[in-house]
């Protein structure tokens, strides 16, 4: 069994990404949501798949203190960034691969096996600097309100404090939820959070709210 740990402060996406890997017999995963924790971790991975932005500790600065005490630990950054500039440090600090949050599973899964394998590895589509095209939230039938819920849910709301914030009762709030599943082919909040970084509408929606 090949070890992961995924570090992400974001518990939903966290425990997204475990789950997805999960899938795979051969990975044995799991998942902490914070870096300074893995710092007192005994335990050592043969992956780590660390969100690059987190409160306590970067990922980069996380990665440079795993690789000071272990120069042949493997790991990947989970980032939103498609810079090349940036890309050339974190390959010069020792890290093994990048990849975005936006990634598919096969992709991510693509990563781990290459990055498993001895090579350092960043797909090609981070390197190339044109903006990807981004889903038109209205072909998904996902209305203002419904990426409002959406972000909420991502921020790790209950349904009874979504509906406190936008002033409406509990069951329109499982409603919304209903709905928001259905449209984005998911079965539950941490598939729908995970869903929603894929195709940039918690993006789209902070977008809208800073316009406003």
């Amino acid at each position: 069994m090949i070890s992961i740990l995924i570090v992400d402060d974001h518990h939903l996406v966290g425990e997204g990404t475990k789950e997805m890997l999960e899938g795979e017999e051969k990975f044995c995963v799991h998942y902490v949501a914070s870096a300074l924790e893995v710092l007192d971790m005994d335990t050592i991975y043969d992956l780590y798949i660390v969100d690059i932005h987190m409160p306590d500790l970067s990922g980069i600065e996380l990665a440079k203190k795993l690789l000071k005490r272990n120069n042949d630990l493997k790991i990947i950054l989970y980032t939103g960034l498609h810079n090349q500039k940036s890309l050339s440090l974190f390959t010069q600090v020792g890290i093994s691969g990048v990849i975005s949050k936006t990634a598919t599973k096969s992709e991510l899964i693509t990563l781990i096996n290459t990055v498993l394998s001895g090579y350092t590895f960043v797909p090609l589509s981070i390197f190339k600097h044109k903006k990807q095209k981004r889903t038109n939230t209205y072909t998904l039938g996902l209305t203002e309100k419904d990426l409002t819920i959406l972000k909420y849910v991502s921020d790790g709301l209950s349904n009874k404090e979504i509906a406190k914030k936008l002033f409406l009762a509990d069951r329109s709030v499982e409603y919304h939820l209903s709905k928001i599943y259905k449209n984005l082919n998911v079965k539950k909040r941490e598939e729908a959070v995970v869903e929603a970084f894929r195709l940039n509408l918690l993006d789209l929606n902070e977008k809208g709210d800073k316009q406003k």
